[in-house]
């Protein structure tokens, strides 16, 4: 009898010990800190890739030009459009500070779609109250044996 709530015990102390662990671990995960990353800071490509990008965008242009000539396609709208891109490309990295929070104009335009806005880590409230009553019952159970 002895045996068998001592391997009962044994394995609901190391169920909640791992349950533990893996709330640590995703509420750690969550409020790790946020690193500023460069804005333009992309990994580099592979050769083959860089040459199939300057081939699509040199299909791109042909049908632009093609389709310019033809008279599909105004020349003023590919003067806006290369315009507007160019000036997008500007903007959108640029940061700015309000109430000492700083961030990116793209950012900014990227929250203007989400209602209602998620500034916190869903489920954090949660899990911590998971966790307080997982390390209870942890102690609870030592208590006990």
């Amino acid at each position: 009898m002895i045996e068998v709530t001592s391997v009962a015990y044994r394995d609901e102390l190391a169920e909640l010990e791992a349950e533990r662990d893996r709330l640590r671990s995703m509420i750690a995960y969550h409020e790790r800190p946020v690193v500023e990353r460069p804005v333009f800071a992309f990994p580099q490509p592979p050769l083959w890739v860089r040459f199939v990008l300057v081939g699509i965008a040199g299909g791109i242009g042909a049908l632009v030009v093609a389709g310019v000539l033809a008279g599909q396609i105004s020349l003023s709208f590919v003067v806006f459009s290369v315009v507007l891109l160019a000036l997008a490309a500007y903007i959108l990295p640029l940061k700015f500070s309000v109430f000492g929070t700083s961030m990116r104009v793209g950012d900014l335009l990227g929250f203007v779609g989400t209602f209602p806005p998620q500034l916190a880590t869903p489920g954090a409230p949660e899990a911590r109250q998971r966790l307080l009553d997982c390390e209870a019952q942890i102690t609870k159970l030592k208590e006990r044996h």
